[in-house]
């Protein structure tokens, strides 16, 4: 028996053609069906959904803090407003409080981010095993590149200057690990005190300088090669070992030390 629904021709004579009752009175295959092809285009697409809008949150929240950073590197924490910032993103006020409720928030990630990528160089130099002057001499040179590379970084040392201890601390990712090499490692002949003080000093004058500069640079210089340029000279008249060097033109050490 089948259930013939109405119809008009052209006449206006109705007319009926034949429906199966399957489909209206049997759950069979075609009802599952059905519900297959919804779930699958329907309710199965929210959690596609839901991770483009997770995605789209990510690069938000990376853009503000690549603007954070900039303008705390070129501004300080003071000279620096959440105005500036979400101008300097191209993002709402409202999508930056959304992600950062204030700016000593922002200013906390922002030296996260920069004590992170400092960490990962330490590791990466830490991983050649190279005698402890030459791998604190290395170790300095690639916080320079860093430092010229990454508005992150400098933003982390500069906030680190300028509100210590009030979150993570930039020379913390690498000082400490300089006495521990100088001093773990027996540089003989050398003083650890005296020499993991001399780096640090020339990484952080090396910060500094870089910053005075940024006010008016200068073609061609690069901290990197001058920071080379002091290593040469305050480690004069030591020969590199099996002729090797550092790559910048520095003269390594021996785990004897430099003096």
């Amino acid at each position: 028996m089948s259930i013939t629904p109405p119809v008009n021709d052209r006449q206006g004579v109705r007319q009926c053609t034949p429906f199966p009752t399957a489909l209206v009175h049997s759950p069979g295959p075609p009802l599952q069906l059905i519900i297959v092809v919804f779930l699958f285009f329907g309710e199965a697409q929210l959690p596609r959904r839901g991770t483009v809008k997770q995605a789209r949150s990510a690069r938000t929240r990376q853009a503000l803090i690549e603007a954070a950073a900039g303008e705390f590197d070129r501004h300080g924490y003071a000279g620096s407003s959440l105005a500036q910032i979400s101008k300097a993103a191209g993002i709402s006020m409202g999508a930056l409080t959304f992600h950062f409720s204030s700016k000593e928030e922002l200013a906390a990630t922002v030296r996260s981010r920069g004590h992170y990528a400092t960490t990962a160089v330490v590791h990466e130099v830490s991983a050649a095993e190279a005698a402890p002057v030459q791998a604190v001499v290395q170790l300095t040179l690639a916080l320079a590149r860093l430092l010229q590379d990454e508005a992150v970084v400098r933003a982390a040392a500069r906030l680190t200057q300028e509100r210590p201890g009030a979150a993570a601390d930039w020379d913390s990712a690498w000082a400490p690990t300089i006495s521990d090499w100088l001093h773990a490692q027996g540089a003989e002949g050398s003083d650890p005190v005296a020499f993991s003080t001399l780096a640090t000093l020339l990484v952080l004058g090396t910060e500094a300088d870089m910053r005075r500069r940024a006010a008016a640079p200068e073609a061609g210089h690069s901290p990197v090669r001058q920071l080379s340029r002091v290593w040469e000279l305050s480690l004069s008249g030591a020969a590199a070992p099996d002729g090797a060097g550092t790559g910048d033109g520095v003269p390594c050490r021996s785990a004897r030390g430099h003096g």
